[in-house]
């Protein structure tokens, strides 16, 4: 660990891990993060709810962040790309996690292959 470079790498890894940690109880939030349910099965599947649910949020931040990407001005000389590498996906600031989700069924298709 004597090595600058080598100890930033792993601060960083170390700050994602946690950046993760904080968006899974912020999520969890009206449960304060217990699982409530008693069998191992229930257990899972809110794990599971849980883990997909982050798992959309950090997507679409990513593809947010490749529209913006995309949409710049590649010739402004203004922007600075080496700041791109300390962007992270796992941010949620800008989102409103909490409210009324209404999906339209609609909207919805079968995956191709299916009947």
């Amino acid at each position: 660990m004597s090595d600058p470079s080598l100890r930033q790498r792993n601060r960083r890894g170390l700050l994602k891990g946690e950046q993760v940690h904080a968006l899974a109880r912020e999520v969890a939030y009206g449960k304060q993060g217990h699982l409530e349910a008693s069998d191992w099965q229930a257990q899972t599947l809110s794990a599971n709810c849980l883990t997909l649910i982050m798992a959309c949020i950090i997507y679409w931040q990513a593809k947010e962040i490749y529209r913006v990407i995309l949409e710049a001005d590649s010739q402004n000389e203004e922007l600075d790309w080496s700041l791109l590498e300390h962007i992270s996906p796992i941010g949620w600031s800008n989102l409103i996690l909490y409210g009324e989700y209404v999906l339209d069924p609609g909207l919805i298709h079968p995956p191709v292959g299916s009947a």
